[in-house]
């Protein structure tokens, strides 16, 4: 294999790392904001109902047909996270595109 296409390979996979990095940070973004917004709302109403209201104004914001900034990665990020039973923080694994 020449220079060339290691190079072009190596490439390849540093942006598919930026774009899943990318969607990590605008996941983040999204509930750092939710926090930031509703902070006090999301207290009272306990895990379980926070958890579901964040994934349906998540779903409104990052549906790709329907949300108002459409983008399937960000919301599989969310879905993933929201959609867990435990309530501990953790740290969000850095997805992995097939």
């Amino acid at each position: 294999m020449s220079a060339h296409n290691e190079m072009n390979e190596a490439l390849a996979v540093l942006t598919d790392k930026l774009r899943s990095l990318n969607d990590l940070v605008a996941a983040n973004q999204f509930m750092v904001e939710a926090l930031a917004q509703q902070g006090e709302t999301l207290k009272q109403m306990g895990a379980s109902g926070s958890k579901d209201m964040l994934r349906r104004q998540a779903r409104a914001r990052f549906n790709p047909e329907t949300g108002t900034a459409p983008n399937a990665a960000v919301l599989a990020v969310l879905e993933e996270v929201l959609g867990r039973q435990q309530q501990s923080a953790e740290i969000i694994p850095f997805p992995v595109r097939a």
